[in-house]
Order: C-alpha cells, then structure tokens, then sequence
C-alpha cells in the first residue's frame, strides 16, 4: 500500500497546509509554515552495527510546531533515529540537517537547541529530582531559576524533594522530560513520555506538548501506547526493520487504508465493473477475501457505492465499511502488533 510520498520529495517536503513563501506564521492546524528552516531534515540516513542496518535510508523532515509520533516494533529503529538526531549516535552514511545546518557532534551551539528525553533515564540516585536537574543545569550552562517552573509544568512538585532512588517508573520519567526542557530547546526528541504514567500523569504531559507545538516547538514522539500518539500526534512516521513503512497526515493514512467489505447478488459482474478503468476515482485497490470483495474506498463512499452498482442492476447483499484504526494500520505495514506480537 502506497503510504509514503517518494524519499526525495518526502525529505523536503513542507507540510502540506504551507504555502512555502509566506512569512512565518501559525497555521490553523498548529504548524509554523512559511519561510522557515526545517527543524530536521534527514536524507539517506543509515545506521549499521555489523552486517545489521539499524536505520536504513530513512528520508523525511520535520518542521517547527510540528508534533510527529515515531512508531515501530520493538527493535525497529526508533531509538537508534533518536540517537543520530541528538548527536550522541554517528550515523553510517546519509545526512543530517538541524535548523538548515549539518549536525556535527562539536556543534555545541547547534545541539544545544536539542532536548533528548531518553527511553531510561540516568539521574543520580541519592539526590533530589531538583537536585538532579541543578547539576544538569549547571553542565548544560542553564539558568537554574526556571527550574522549579519545569518542575510545575511537568506535575512532580509534590515529590521534587524525594530522593531519585525512591521514584516510580512514572516520576522518573517526569523528571526526565523536564531535563529534557532545561534551557528552552527548539527540537524535542522524547522517547516513552508517558511510559509508566497514570491517566492523570498522561493527559499533563499531552496537555504539555501540545502547548509546546503551539510555540513553534519541533517535537518527535516515539511511544508504542498508540492511543498516545492518536491524541495527540497529527502525523505518524512507521518504521519496521529500519526503513520508514509510512509517513504523513493520520487522517490521510487512516483514510488511504480504509475499506468496504462487500456482496453483491453478482459479485462476478461488480468484480469486473468495480475493477475497470472508468469506475468512481474513490475506489482503489480491489481483492477478493473469504468470498467478499474488499475494496480500498472511504467508508463515507458506501452509499455512492450501492447506487453505483444499482445502476447497473447490481445490489449489494452485504455491505460492511471499516474505518482503519492506527493499531490495525500498524499490524498491516509492520506485520506486528505494538506487543511485538504477529498481526492478523
């Protein structure tokens, strides 16, 4: 299934709601657009352990104000993509730009505009989470007075005082995405945020990036909680074995992979018809499963289709839209569910 644009033109591509020559502003979708420098822009990028690719010529860019969820099985990339973007990873071959520069691990100013939130977190465990971020502070250069703002901003003021020690799964990835915000960066790489939060915890932090965007910040998600991305992502980058499976809009990817299942009183004759050249432009690809036929349509196309085929004195017996989820939407590019589990 055709989800991803073609690697040159996805690698610079601008959103699609950017005219690309208008002053930068926010669009009424959340993105800066205009004249801008892509936040990352990635081309051919690959990583290789051994004979192993990693990441392989993965191509795609992402812009200010942009919230992007990363996804992929277990072992697929994610993590290594995120190493590479932060600079702590060299990659093998390919290219990366941040901000319209070539990263470059001794860029120091360049990757001070990055924030990694790592999937584990490395803290020192018998100080203070404020504590913590008051060395992090000090090794980054930071203002330490914006300290205890973060700590508000991401909820863990009742337990700043605690020891790391005795944080949960939940607290210290709390405090791992306000060391993540220490000095105020443009590109945000966050790796399991919501990882190990409650209901509650979940819904600050989406609030939180969601206000992070609508500042003009560039944030790159990787989660499997799935449910997470959909919330709050508005765009969907899947990579399985290393190479980008999908990219672009959710609604788009969604719409693309939805489908009608259908039985005609001559399923023979619509075959044909629902397969010719002139058939309705909303009809994509067509199959035959377990005596249906499945057709790649939207589900808002169902009655268009019944009247359709009654012109031509065909009727449906059966006919069954299904609106594509992102779980099954990644079982079906990937083969895999978000458990690492074969899909269906």
């Amino acid at each position: 299934m055709g989800f991803t644009t073609t690697a040159a033109a996805r690698s610079r591509q601008r959103p699609s709601h950017c005219s690309g020559t208008c002053s930068p502003r926010r669009s009424r979708r959340g993105c800066w657009v205009g004249a801008v420098d892509a936040a990352v822009e990635v081309e051919k990028l690959t990583k290789r352990y051994g004979d192993k690719r990693a990441v392989d010529a993965a191509d795609f860019a992402l812009y200010p104000g942009q919230l992007v969820g990363l996804l992929g099985p277990n072992g697929a990339g994610k993590t290594t993509t995120l190493g590479m973007l932060s600079g702590l990873i060299q990659p093998s071959s390919g290219t990366i730009r941040l901000f319209g520069q070539p990263l470059e691990r001794r860029n120091g100013d360049l990757l001070r505009r990055v924030g990694l939130m790592p999937e584990v977190a490395a803290f020192y465990p018998y100080l203070s989470g404020r504590d913590n971020l008051r060395v992090m502070a000090a090794t980054y250069g930071v203002d330490a007075r914006q300290i205890d703002g973060l700590i508000e901003q991401v909820g863990l003021t009742e337990n700043a005082h605690r020891p790391f020690k005795t944080y949960s799964q939940g607290m210290r990835q709390l405090l791992s995405l306000a060391n993540a915000l220490l000095g105020d960066p443009d590109l945000l790489l966050l790796d399991e945020p919501t990882n190990g939060l409650d209901p509650h915890g979940q819904q600050r932090v989406h609030n939180l990036l969601r206000k992070l965007a609508a500042r003009g910040k560039a944030i790159l998600l990787s989660s499997h909680l799935l449910r997470d991305v959909e919330e709050i992502c508005e765009r969907v980058i899947i990579i399985n074995r290393g190479r980008i499976v999908a990219d672009g809009r959710l609604d788009d990817l969604l719409r693309a992979s939805a489908r009608i299942l259908l039985r005609t009183t001559d399923d023979e004759r619509a075959l044909t018809l629902l397969s010719a050249a002139d058939r309705p432009g909303w009809i994509g690809n067509i199959a035959v499963e377990d005596g249906r036929l499945v057709l790649q349509a939207p589900p808002e196309q169902a009655g268009e289709l019944s009247a359709f085929l009654a012109r031509h004195d065909i009727y449906p017996v059966e006919l069954m839209p299904q609106r594509e989820s992102l779980r099954s939407l990644f079982a079906e590019v990937t083969g895999e569910t978000t458990d690492g589990r074969p899909g269906a």
